[in-house]
């Protein structure tokens, strides 16, 4: 692929990312998505001939953001679990989980880009070792599943509508901590 074509397939899911980041599902278009991008219609349909590819493709590119910062997370968890913990669930609300709806749900068959497939591999990967020490100090329960996580955290976390948003501002924060509070549980001896 050209240099110029690969700037812009990095435009597409930059600007579709943070469709998915920060508006409902149903306010997502190809075309606001080509908008936001400065890129023309036919030029995301050309990278991305459906819906479904794009989503795949924010989904490697999240699970790419996150790749560093979830190792740093684990290698310095045990200095001070609570924290890296914390840290680590606000990340992932601040950067869109919500955008992985299709690509982590565990009922969803396997994507069928081998890249994606080995991006999710990876990644449930490492989340499952973050949650076996967060279980060790008793933030999460240990039957808790990177799925399990996930999905929470997508339902609480999507984005709303405008006058929903205006409405409770704070609503998600408040949904967020309820989360952290009803994963504790005793650590495991």
């Amino acid at each position: 692929m050209r240099a110029d074509a690969r700037a812009k397939r990095a435009q597409i899911i930059a600007a579709a990312m943070e469709q998915y980041r920060t508006r409902p599902a149903s306010a997502v278009t190809m075309e606001g998505i080509a908008s936001d991008a400065g890129v023309g219609i036919a030029t995301v349909y050309r990278h991305f001939p459906s819906r479904a590819k794009l989503r795949e493709a924010c989904a490697i590119g999240f699970i790419d953001l996150f790749d560093e910062f979830l190792a740093s997370t684990i290698a310095a968890f045990d200095a001070a679990p609570e924290e890296q913990w914390e840290q680590f669930v606000w990340r992932l609300v601040d950067y869109g989980v919500g955008m992985l709806v299709a690509e982590l749900a565990a009922e969803i068959p396997a994507a069928t880009d081998v890249e994606a497939a080995a991006a999710r591999e990876r990644f449930f990967a490492q989340v499952s070792e973050l949650l076996e020490k967060a279980a060790a100090h008793g933030l999460v329960d240990p039957d808790l599943t990177p799925a399990e996580l996930a999905a929470e955290l997508i339902v609480v976390t999507r984005p709303m509508d405008a006058q929903f948003t205006e409405l409770f501002p704070d609503v998600r924060g408040r949904l967020v901590r309820h989360l952290l509070a009803a994963w504790r549980c005793a650590p495991a001896v």
